[in-house]
């Protein structure tokens, strides 16, 4: 099985903490996990040239996202993992996700890549729980179902909006006392 781990985070942070964990967990699971780190990735922004991916099926831009998309659709399962932003995920994830968009209209047009027995899981992180779960339910909602993915969890983890070089704040600052338990329901779930 393949598990491709999605970070949204324009920093090394909770986000990628989290990450780091699951892949530990997956690797005692005998499971394959790629952790792309969104922050990393030459992403250009989505310009809403619809008139183009439409007739192509892909976009015109010639980046990163071309690779991402090709991992995507090889992948079994996905981790989803972001920061909340005013309730949303930050603009490196939202521009993933808009263009994602190519799957979307690919499988309008063609059936291709058909992505409903894929294996989907989102988790946000940050400082105010309804935020966090409000971002959380969006990206699974709007993004994940909209693709047609199989949303087998979400959840969320309470930060603090400082880590002060602390890159495992998510798992030491006594706000997610269940968060290992929690992690490994999400591989479970996965598996």
């Amino acid at each position: 099985m393949k598990v491709l781990t999605i970070c949204g985070s324009p920093r090394k942070g909770n986000s990628e903490a989290i990450a780091d964990r699951l892949k530990g967990m997956f690797e005692q699971k005998g499971v394959e996990n790629e952790i792309i780190l969104l922050r990393k990735k030459n992403i250009q922004r989505c310009e809403g040239c619809v008139e183009y991916c439409n007739k192509h099926l892909k976009c015109r831009h010639n980046d990163d996202m071309n690779e991402i998309i090709q991992k995507m659709i090889e992948a079994d399962g996905y981790v989803f993992v972001s920061p909340n932003y005013f309730a949303m995920p930050p603009g490196l994830f939202k521009d993933f996700i808009d263009k994602c968009s190519v799957l979307y209209t690919s499988y309008y047009f063609t059936k291709e890549p058909d992505l409903s027995k894929k294996k989907a899981v989102v988790i946000t992180v940050g400082t105010d729980q309804e935020f966090i779960d409000a971002c959380r339910d969006h990206v699974a909602k709007w993004f994940c179902e909209t693709l047609r993915m199989k949303v087998v969890s979400k959840k969320s983890f309470r930060s603090r909006s400082e880590l002060k070089g602390n890159y495992n704040d998510i798992f030491e600052n006594g706000l997610n006392t269940n968060i290992n338990d929690e992690l490994e329901d999400i591989v479970e779930k996965l598996c």
